[in-house]
C-alpha cells in the first residue's frame, strides 16, 4: 500500500508588480528598500517593485486604503486607522524608537513640554504625527487648546520667529540648523514616556490575504535590504545620492544614517521586530487619551505570515503493516512536535530577554543623557530644566530660591603641574563635597569644566550665604589625595544670587550668579560674594 504527502510548492514563473509608497522625499530614511532593489533581492523573489516618494500633499494611508499602492511606509498612526475599522496590517517596525521631536530655537525660553504647551506649534496635521500630540495629553494638556498650524515643511517660520516649535525629524532638521550655525534644542516625547514605533511597513489586509506568498517575499527581501544598508552605510549613501537624492550632500546623508542606526537598534533587536505587548500599550494610550472610542484585539493588525503549508496524508489502513507505519509516523511527529515546542520556548525566552535588554539600554541612555559621566552629578541640561521648573514654582507660590555658582580656584595649574588625571580626581572629590553639603531637596550639578552649580529651593539669603560658606570651608580644609600620593589643598570661589520674581527670568538669574562668582574671584578668590 502507498501513502502520499502532497506539498504546495511556491513558484516564480512571472514577476509580480508591487508599488511601495514612502512617507517622504527620497533620503536615507528609506535606505533598506533602495538596497533591496539595487542588490536584486526583490527580483530574486519574483517581484518587480516600484518605489514612490512621498510629498506634503500625499496621505500614505489613504493611498494604501484606496488600493493605489500595495505597501506603504507609515507611522504608529496606522494603528489608529486599524482601531477605526480600516483594513490596515503592520508587517514590520523599522525604527524601534521614534525620531519625531519638537524643535525650538536655542535662544528661546522653551526648555520643557510645559513651556511648549502655550506656544505656537507647526506640525503636519495627520494621524502620522499622533505621538507628538499624545505626549501633551499624557501630561494633562488639552489637545484642542494647543496653538497648532499646518507645517510648511520648511524651517523658515521657526528661524524668523513666526512659530515657536517645529515638528522635526532627529535625522534631518538638526543637521540643517548645525550647518547654519543656529543653536537649537529638541523636546522628545520619549523623555515623557511616549515612545512609539516609527516607519512601519504596512499593507492592505485584503491584498495580503489574496497574495500571501508575494507579501511574505516582499517583507523578507525588504528586511534583507535593511540589513545590507545598515552594514554598508558608505556604499548605501553613495547609491542614494546618485540615484535618488542628488540634492542632498553626502555629509547630510551620512548624518541621517548614523542617527537612524541608533533608532533602528540593529545590534540589539532583529530589524522589523514588533512586540505585540508594546502595540497594545500604544493602543491603550490612544484609548485613554480619547483618540479612539474602543479597543479591539490586534491579531488582524499584526502580520503573522502566510498560512502554514497544508499536508495531506492519504493513509489506507488495510493491513497490519500499514498500522505499524501509522504508529511510526505518529511517534515521529510526536518527537518532532516536542522538539519544535522546545525550540519555540527558547525563541520566546530569547525575545523576552531582548526586550528586557532594550528597556535597560533605554534606561542607560536616559541616564547618560542627564548625568555628567566624570562626577556623577547631573549635567547642564538637567540643571537648566530643573532651574526653570523651580523658578516657576517660586513665582507661583511666592517662595525663596537661591542659586550658587562655584568655581575651583587655579584649576588650570593643577592640570598643568599634576596632569589631567589628577585634575579629574580633584573634580570627582569636589563633586562629592558638594553632594555632602546640601539637603535632599537641593540639586548640585556640573555646569562645565571646573564650574559647578547648586540650586537651593525655599532658602533665604542668610541661609544661602551660610550654606555657601560651609561648603567653601569644607573645600579649603579637605585633603585632596592624588594617585601619586601627593596631597593638594585647594580653594573655591562661590557666587550667590537670589531669585527676584518681578525682574528675573532664568537667564538673568544665572547672569547675576555668574557676576557674583566673578566678583568673588576679583576680590582674591576663596570667598563668597552676593549679587543683588
Amino acid at each position: 500500500m502507498l501513502c502520499g504527502i502532497l506539498f504546495t510548492v511556491p513558484t516564480n514563473a512571472s514577476e509580480t508588480d508591487i508599488t511601495l509608497q514612502l512617507r517622504w522625499h527620497h533620503q536615507f530614511q528609506f535606505a533598506g528598500y533602495y538596497m533591496a532593489l539595487e542588490q536584486g533581492y526583490y527580483q530574486q523573489a519574483g517581484l518587480k517593485v516600484h518605489i514612490i516618494p512621498g510629498a506634503p500633499e500625499i496621505n500614505v494611508l489613504q493611498q494604501l486604503l484606496q488600493r493605489e499602492v500595495q505597501f506603504a511606509v507609515s507611522a504608529s498612526g496606522a494603528l489608529l486607522a486599524y482601531l477605526e475599522g480600516k483594513p490596515v496590517v503592520a508587517l514590520a517596525a523599522i525604527m524601534q524608537k521614534s525620531p519625531s521631536v519638537w524643535l525650538v530655537r536655542g535662544d528661546s525660553d522653551i526648555y520643557t513640554l510645559q513651556d511648549l504647551a502655550s506656544r505656537r506649534l507647526e506640525m503636519t496635521l495627520s494621524q502620522e504625527n499622533t505621538e507628538l500630540l499624545a505626549v501633551f495629553a499624557k501630561e494633562g494638556f488639552a489637545i484642542n487648546k494647543l496653538q497648532l498650524s499646518s507645517s510648511s515643511m520648511k524651517l523658515d517660520n521657526l528661524l524668523s520667529g513666526k512659530t515657536d516649535a517645529f515638528n522635526a525629524y532627529l535625522s534631518n532638521e538638526p543637521y540643517l540648523l548645525q550647518q547654519m550655525g543656529m543653536p537649537y534644542r529638541v523636546i522628545q516625547p520619549t523623555e515623557y514616556g511616549v515612545n512609539f514605533y516609527q516607519d512601519i511597513l504596512v499593507g492592505h489586509a485584503d491584498w495580503l490575504a489574496q497574495h500571501p506568498k508575494q507579501a511574505e517575499a516582499f517583507l523578507q527581501a525588504s528586511l534583507q535590504g535593511w540589513r545590507f544598508a545598515l552594514d554598508n552605510i558608505d556604499y548605501s549613501v553613495a547609491h542614494i545620492k546618485q540615484m535618488y537624492a542628488p540634492d542632498k550632500s553626502s555629509a547630510h546623508l551620512h548624518y541621517e544614517a548614523e542617527v537612524l542606526r541608533t533608532l533602528v537598534l540593529p545590534d540589539l533587536v532583529e530589524i522589523g521586530h514588533m512586540n505585540p505587548g508594546r502595540w497594545q500599550q500604544i493602543a491603550r494610550m490612544y484609548h485613554a487619551l480619547g483618540m479612539v472610542e474602543q479597543l479591539k484585539p490586534l491579531d488582524k493588525f499584526l502580520y503573522s505570515g502566510p498560512a502554514e503549508v497544508v499536508v495531506d496524508y492519504k493513509l489506507l489502513l488495510q493491513s497490519v503493516m500499514l498500522m505499524l507505519l501509522v504508529i511510526a509516523l505518529l511517534s515521529f511527529f510526536t518527537l518532532r512536535f516536542r522538539a519544535l515546542a522546545q525550540a519555540l520556548s527558547a525563541e520566546i525566552a530569547r525575545h523576552a530577554q531582548t526586550e528586557q535588554l532594550l528597556v535597560e539600554r533605554n534606561q542607560e541612555l536616559l541616564q547618560l543623557a542627564s548625568t555628567d559621566m566624570l562626577t556623577g552629578l547631573v549635567n547642564r541640561r538637567v540643571i537648566i530644566q530643573q532651574a526653570q521648573a523651580e523658578i516657576r514654582r517660586a513665582k507661583r507660590y511666592q517662595k525663596d530660591l537661591a542659586v550658587l555658582m562655584l568655581d575651583i580656584d587655579h584649576f588650570k595649574q593643577i592640570n598643568d603641574q599634576h596632569g589631567h588625571a589628577a585634575g579629574d580626581k580633584v573634580l570627582i572629590a569636589f563633586a562629592e563635597l558638594c553632594k555632602q553639603s546640601i539637603r535632599d531637596t537641593d540639586l548640585a550639578g556640573r555646569y562645565g569644566g571646573e564650574e559647578f552649580f547648586i540650586l537651593l529651593p525655599e532658602v533665604d539669603i542668610k541661609t544661602a550665604i551660610m550654606s555657601a560658606e560651609r561648603l567653601r570651608l569644607a573645600v579649603a580644609e579637605h585633603e585632596f589625595v592624588l594617585t601619586s600620593g601627593d596631597v593638594l589643598h585647594i580653594t573655591c570661589s562661590i557666587g550667590i544670587a537670589m531669585y527676584m520674581p518681578l525682574q528675573d527670568d532664568l537667564d538673568k538669574l544665572l547672569l547675576r550668579a555668574d557676576q557674583a562668582l566673578y566678583q568673588a574671584k576679583h576680590q582674591g578668590r576663596n570667598r563668597c560674594a552676593v549679587m543683588q
